[in-house]
């Protein structure tokens, strides 16, 4: 559901408007599996299924996609002309529902409507052998585990990675698939950008009462580290006797229940904010206007929210596990994993010392948006 004419100005920035009523001499026809747009949030997901698929849409106007989900849904904007949404509903409820839709009512619409290629987003699911196929992972590693993974990953022309971490953990459980893999360059909305002085004073003055914070992208679940990273928080305020405040930017999720309860109690419970689920252009003014970035999603195949905040000229701390260390480079403090002392000993550091902070900044490198990762996936699977 549209949720603010800014999120709906996002999608208008990267469509242009002929695509929107305009249909050009349709070239090829690929099926994509679009559940994960379904699913897309800015502090969540990053957008990256959105951000990719919309200006893949726009670079290949020949090109029809159909877009197959397994619910209803409301796009946030109008889709492109050449973007088809197509519900297949599954035959059945409950965990055979899912399982049928996987194994045989994907496959089935893929032959009826003729698609000529197939992407899949981060599920691997079957696909029919006379059609090649492709399979795009954007963060999530525990997708490399599951039992369908091993069965069908090996039916795919190619896979599409955006970090070298992620490369890492594919070879490692298939080295054979090893030529098949293609990095894509990780990028960030043009919605994220660098605050003023004034801008920034604003938004502490909004959100931590005019408090320097660090802030966390990511939902409240145990997999994002949110209950050691409140720890290192406490041990902070303790060590330092800071003002510095912790702001939570991300939704909730049912095994994350215990985590949001427990902030009632929480000794700085007054000192963290939560802002479940912020809208991009909110969460963009969030992360510009902080102090530092504190990122703890371990097994991160790639980490937006490090990408965001670099672009907006905010420093990071991170754990140096998962995608986060070559996300981050020699702009961020990298803490070791399960260490919470070291975890906030780096929140500390970052802190106290101004040249180090300036020091991080210097080394920040320019992100570029969607476009050029969104053109080699282009390439790829029109190829």
């Amino acid at each position: 559901m549209l949720k603010s004419i800014e999120q709906a100005s996002f999608l208008f920035r990267i469509i242009p408007l002929g695509l929107c009523n305009v249909r050009t001499e349709i070239a090829m026809r690929i099926a994509v599996n679009a559940v994960p747009l379904l699913q897309d949030t800015p502090a969540d997901s990053g957008n990256v299924t959105t951000e990719m698929l919309y200006r893949l849409c726009r670079l290949h106007p020949d090109v029809e996609f159909l877009l197959i989900t397994d619910r209803s849904w409301e796009p946030p904007v109008i889709l492109p002309a050449n973007a088809q949404d197509l519900v297949l509903k599954p035959w059945t409820g409950g965990r055979l529902g899912k399982y049928a839709w996987r194994r045989w009512q994907w496959q089935k619409a893929i032959k009826k409507y003729k698609a000529d290629r197939v992407l899949c987003i981060d599920e691997v699911l079957a696909v029919p052998a006379n059609i090649p196929a492709y399979l795009m992972l954007t963060r999530q590693t525990e997708v490399l585990n599951r039992a369908s993974t091993a069965k069908y990953i090996r039916q795919y022309s190619g896979i599409l990675l955006f970090s070298t971490f992620m490369r890492e953990e594919v070879i490692k459980r298939f080295a054979d698939l090893d030529g098949k893999i293609h990095t894509l360059p990780p990028g960030v909305s043009e919605t994220y950008i660098p605050l003023n002085w004034e801008e920034r004073e604003e938004v502490k003055r909004e959100y931590a009462d005019g408090m320097e914070y660090y802030i966390s992208v990511a939902s409240i679940h145990p997999d994002n580290n949110i209950r050691p990273l409140l720890k290192a928080f406490s041990m902070l305020k303790k060590r330092l006797r800071t003002s510095m405040k912790l702001v939570l930017a991300g939704r909730l999720t049912h095994e994350g229940e215990e985590i949001a309860e427990s902030l009632q109690t929480y000794k700085f419970r007054d000192d963290v904010i939560w802002v479940e689920d912020p809208e991009e252009t909110e969460l963009a003014k969030l992360i510009a206007g902080a102090y530092g970035l504190v990122h703890t999603v371990g097994a991160d195949g790639l980490a937006v929210p490090i990408y965001m905040a670099l672009r907006c000229q905010v420093p990071a701390v991170t754990l140096y596990a998962g995608a986060s260390p070559e996300a981050g480079g020699d702009a961020s403090l990298n803490a070791v994993p399960d260490d919470i002392t070291d975890l906030s000993e780096k929140l500390g550091a970052l802190y106290k010392d101004e040249m180090l902070r300036s020091k991080l900044l210097a080394h920040i490198t320019r992100t570029e948006s969607w476009d050029e990762g969104a053109l080699q996936l282009g390439r790829v699977i029109t190829g």
